[in-house]
This record gives C-alpha cells, structure tokens and sequence, in this order.
C-alpha cells in the first residue's frame, strides 16, 4: 500500500508539471563539461592473523566527468540533465544518469542516481580519504563492509528510480524515491522476473538553518529495498535506517551519525535452501563521529567509523585524520593518516594496519 501510494503521488506531481501552463523553451539545453579527479600515493602496512603482513607503495585515481545542462520554460519551470563519465573503467562507465525538473513545486528527478536518504544524509566531514565513504578500504583490508555506511545506500547504488523532494520551508525538507528495480542500467521491462529486487522505496527529511553563530544540519532517512522475485544472495527483507547531525560554528564543525540495517532470512536459493551467512537474518549498526575545521586556504578533520555485524559477528572499527591545504581555484592537496582494525566471526581472523595518503583534489 505505502509502495503503491508513493509511487502514485509522484506521477501526479510529475503529470501537474506536465500541464502547468505553457512550456515552449526560449532555447534548447545547452551542456556544459565540469566534474572531479583525485590523485593519490601513499604506503601502508597491513597485518592479517590468518594471512601475514602485506602491504607498500600505491597509486590511486578516482575522477568523474559531467555533463551538464538546463533550460527554463516560458512558465517558469526549471528542466535539465546530468550525465557523469568515469574517468576509469571501473564495471560502471558511466556513474549516474538523469534528468529533473524543478519549480516552486520542488523537484522531480526521474533516471540513475541514489535514493533520497542517501541525497538528504548528512554525515562526518572529511579533508582526506574519507572513511563513512568507505575509500579508507582500498588502503587497509580490514574486515569493511560494503552497506556498512551511516548513509543508509546499501545495496541500491544508482539504480533507476523516481524521486520527489518539497521545497524548502523554515530549513525542513522532505524527499521520497520509488525504485522499480534495484539493477542499474536494467532497461527489460516490468518482469518481475529478473533475479533482482523490486519496488523498493525510500523515503527522508532533512533540516538546515542558522541560529546566531550556529548553523544546524539534521537528516533521517529509511530504505526498503523491495522483494526479490528469484535466487539471490541477500536476506528475504532488507531495511535501512540513517541519521545524522551537524553541528557548525567559527569554522568547526562536529557530527556524529549512525546507520542500521534490518535483514529478515534467510534467502533460499531454487532449491530451497539458505545462501551463506549473507541470507541470516540479522542486524548490522554503524556509528560515525567526527570533527573538522577550515580556515582561509587550511583545514584539518578527524573521524571514527565502526560497524557491527550481529549475523556474521563481524566488527571494524577505522579512524582517519585529514587535511587539506587550497592552493588555487578547484585546486586541493589533501592527505589522510588511517588505522583500521576488524575481525570476523567470534575472532578466528584478525586484520589491521595502518596508512599515509596524500595527493590533489581537483574540481572543475
């Protein structure tokens, strides 16, 4: 009934906009090239109870561009595309993929991109690797944990979906997206018979105001990641609940989220019997703190992400300490200090090592 509802109340918004008055453009859209690259070196040292130690030197890239564009109709109404190319070939060429329309009604965002409680989240700052992100993982093998995030995205990465979200009003904000399919890039059809789950939904709130020298940034959001139609080696439901907090004033800034996910199981497979540990019913917690502070071209942060696992016993626990230095328009040298740790179930394996980082962060 809810998906149903959801789903039925953002058709009509968009079908209103579709018949808001005239709507002849007074130009076509006209795209426009930005986006990001990070270059990073670094060294780093892991040791793993079962395995040795492993570890040196790296090099690491992650770079996107966009294309971007917009026009405003004759009445006023808002419409554009967002098309953003990975810089590598990383199983996704192209990383998201929309188009919005947006007006004094709010905004309508319809193609491949994360849900609103993954949009509205606001979680722990970082001038470095960034560890709620999860990039601290392609430096330390601890035991990390893909959905294990405070931002509540899971197993639903820019999957095509639906999204609404309100304007504005005295800082609150609300949003909600409805997922068809959590494939990406699945142009098939309604089959429902696809291994993939279906009719997910989302939906969350946020808040943004000043008062006097403090401005205040609240966020919750909840996730269900729909029903699966075939074999599939995730649990039978899957929720997610996120929120998080910050607090902002003369250049600080202090946050603190948390993130849990509900899995009900197990999965059975065609022959009707569980998938592994990731089909158990169970529940994962992640907590996220963090502070950080810039001022003209420096910044410095510091944060702490743990996570547990209840149906694999697993935990983790990683720290980073970051900084930044602005060296011109778009231009960026950033660095991280990490420690991880992590084990698995009931402690027959450990891992944890440690990692410098530096490198540039451009925008452009």
């Amino acid at each position: 009934m809810k998906k149903s509802l959801l789903a039925t109340t953002a058709m009509a918004a968009l079908c209103a906009v579709a018949v808001a008055g005239p709507a002849s453009a007074a130009e076509k859209i006209k795209i426009g090239v930005g986006g990001y690259m990070e270059q990073w070196f670094g060294f780093a040292d892991n040791k793993q109870a079962t395995g040795g130690d492993f570890g040196g030197f790296d090099q690491q890239s992650d770079g996107e561009i966009h294309f971007k564009g917009s026009t405003t109709l004759d009445n006023g109404i808002k419409v554009g595309v967002n098309v953003q190319l990975e810089a590598q070939q990383d199983n996704d060429q192209i990383d998201e993929q929309f188009a919005y329309v947006e007006g004094s009604f709010g905004r309508i965002l319809l193609g491949s991109e994360n849900s609103a409680s993954y949009l509205m989240h606001y979680g722990i700052p970082s001038h470095g690797v960034g560890t709620d992100s999860g990039d601290h993982v392609n430096w330390i093998a601890s035991y990390d944990f893909t959905s294990g995030r405070t931002n509540g995205r899971s197993i639903d990465n820019d999957s095509e979906k639906l999204t609404y979200f309100t304007p504005r009003f005295q800082g609150f904000q609300v949003g909600a997206s409805y997922v068809p399919e959590l494939a990406q890039d699945s142009d098939n059809g309604p089959s429902g018979v696809d291994n993939t789950r279906d009719n997910g939904f989302a939906v969350a709130a946020n808040f943004m105001k000043s008062f006097n020298d403090v401005k205040v940034m609240a966020s919750a959001g909840f996730m269900d990641f729909g029903s699966d139609s075939g074999a599939f080696t995730q649990p039978t439901d899957l929720d997610s609940y996120s929120v998080g907090l910050r607090l902002g004033t003369a250049g600080f800034t202090i946050a603190g989220t948390y993130g849990k996910e509900d899995r009900v199981g197990p999965q059975l497979n065609a022959a009707g019997v569980a998938v592994g540990t990731q089909g158990k019913s169970g529940t994962q917690e992640t907590v996220g703190l963090g502070v950080s502070y810039a001022g003209g071209p420096f910044g410095v942060s510091l944060a702490y992400v743990g996570s547990e696992r209840s149906h694999t016993q697993e935990e983790q626990d990683a720290f980073e300490l970051g900084a930044k230095y602005k060296l011109g328009p778009g231009v960026e040298a950033r660095g991280s200090l990490l420690y991880a740790e992590g084990k698995d179930a009931a402690g027959a394996d450990e891992v944890d090592g440690f990692a410098i980082v530096g490198g540039l962060k451009l925008g452009f």
